[in-house]
């Protein structure tokens, strides 16, 4: 595995394996850290969106990771809604690490005029995923 292959998936932005235009359903987003062990690492993160101003999350490390095995795995899940316009509330449950509650995001709201575009989602994803990493 070469880690500055320019064509491997972990050297593009997460934006570019979405389509052009969002439509309500399913949103998969593909996230890659690289780790302390050097070697790239896949984290899935999932939005299912009706089309309003909420949405159902999954985030967890992929299935495509070499050597996976269960205790790799950590899942996430919730629901995040911005009726308000300005913050985001998400609830969140992660069974395995007994953690489950709601934080607001405070300024991360979509704009209404933006829930078609693929970096709003992305965004969203990187900021709750961030809260997921944090929470840990």
């Amino acid at each position: 595995m070469d880690i500055d292959d320019p064509a491997a998936p972990w050297n593009h932005k997460p934006v570019e394996f979405l389509p052009e235009v969002i439509a309500p359903g399913e949103i998969a987003i593909r996230f890659w850290e690289i780790r302390e062990e050097y070697y790239p690492v896949a984290m899935d993160f999932s939005f299912t969106w009706d089309g309003g101003r909420e949405a159902e999350w999954h985030y967890d490390i992929s299935d495509i990771n070499p050597g996976l095995s269960v205790g790799s795995s950590s899942p996430f899940s919730g629901e995040a809604s911005w009726g308000g316009g300005h913050d985001v509330e998400i609830t969140y449950c992660a069974f395995d690490a007994g953690l489950a509650g709601v934080e607001t995001l405070s300024g991360w709201a979509p704009h209404d005029d933006a829930l078609s575009e693929p970096q709003t989602w992305v965004a969203l994803a990187e900021e709750i995923a961030e809260f997921c990493d944090s929470a840990r």
